[in-house]
């Protein structure tokens, strides 16, 4: 590495960490002020408030890192071209592209750990302080809290669960769907108006069960007005826990939630949506530090407090792009990779065009 790629990235790092820093208390002390009456009315310990946005700390870093990103690039660009090492380094025959490249490593860099913290970090702390907010600000009742809607949930021998309603409380699911699958191919369903767990086991009521074989083609159906069920080894505690938010999920767990929701014959449309932003999100940093770099070479000895309100107007109108395609996308109206990498997309080409037309 070259004592003028390490000099930048210097001063790149340098300035993440401190936008970094800055970014993240603006975001929890603004939103600390907005659930303040929340946490005073419902008697919220400062112990759980801590808590609770100590879990919250890995999205809202996750959240603001494109931000910081690109207030750094901004920034180093900035301070090189104040004191005049801009000017001396492309003197000395370093183009623009050379430049830039140790702010886009860097970028990429970032963009592997921001993955990995999605992968690892962020679900469990979103989990966790979900749990807290449920338990300790909301003040859910047992009931409530136990009652999810659209359940799928992968069971043993190949059995695949959709609930419409799942309550736990009274352990019992509307709009029932069971199919069970042997080596890829369906071999029965029961679709039912009920279910509900007794001391015997499962019971089904006012539905059909049809048996396929292999080959898929129909066996039998028979209707049912009650069919009890005792070999399946699901408990409802094993559905209770079925459901988590796609922000609650890694990569591998929610391409797999969408595997099952296939299976069932559900609609995975916004699930494909969330998986593709998974890593759509972070290449946003690589997209936005070549932004950034591009835009700072059109713009001469700017301020720090230009910077700012610069990098505050470009995220914002990225984050509104991406939060407008991501709802298109649910709806259906985008497809899942388009309302995901459209953004970036977008963006990326904007910086290429500035980028090429920028003094070299």
């Amino acid at each position: 590495m070259s004592l003028i790629t390490r000099y930048i990235i210097q001063h790149f790092f340098a300035a993440v960490g401190v936008s970094l820093v800055a970014f993240v208390g603006i975001f929890t002390v603004v939103d600390l002020i907005g659930q303040l009456v929340k946490f005073l009315d419902r008697d919220v310990s400062a112990y759980h408030i801590a808590l609770y946005y100590l879990y919250s700390l890995p999205y809202i870093v996750v959240l603001t890192i494109p931000v910081s990103m690109l207030l750094a690039s901004l920034f180093t660009f900035g301070q090189l071209a104040k004191y005049g090492e801009l000017t001396a380094m492309k003197a000395s025959g370093l183009s623009l592209y050379r430049l830039q490249y140790p702010m886009l490593l860097a970028s990429m860099l970032v963009s592997a750990a921001v993955f990995t913290a999605g992968q690892w970090i962020v679900p469990e702390a979103n989990m966790k302080r979900d749990d807290i907010k449920s338990d300790h600000v909301e003040r859910l009742s047992r009931e409530s809290y136990s009652i999810r809607n659209n359940i799928f949930f992968r069971g043993e021998n190949g059995r695949q669960y959709f609930f419409r309603v799942y309550n736990g409380h009274r352990r019992e699911a509307t709009g029932v769907l069971v199919s069970e699958f042997r080596e890829g191919a369906i071999v029965k369903t029961i679709i039912a108006e009920k279910l509900a767990w007794s001391d015997v086991g499962w019971t089904l009521r006012s539905g059909t069960q049809r048996v396929f074989y292999p080959r898929g083609a129909l066996r039998s159906s028979t209707l049912f007005d009650s069919l009890e069920v005792s070999s399946w080894a699901e408990r409802p505690e094993d559905f209770e826990k079925a459901q988590k938010r796609p922000e609650s999920m890694n990569y591998n767990e929610l391409n797999q939630y969408i595997y099952n929701v296939q299976r069932g014959g559900g609609d995975v449309q916004g699930y494909l949506v969330d998986l593709y932003l998974k890593i759509a999100f972070p290449c946003a940093n690589i997209i936005i530090v070549l932004f950034g770099g591009a835009l700072a070479s059109h713009v001469r000895r700017s301020g720090a407090a230009l910077g700012f309100a610069m990098s505050i107007g470009i995220c914002f109108l990225y984050w509104g792009l991406l939060r407008i395609a991501q709802a298109l996308g649910h709806a259906g109206t985008l497809t899942p990779l388009v309302a995901a990498w459209g953004p970036n997309l977008i963006f990326g080409l904007i910086g290429l065009l500035l980028l090429l037309r920028a003094p070299k």
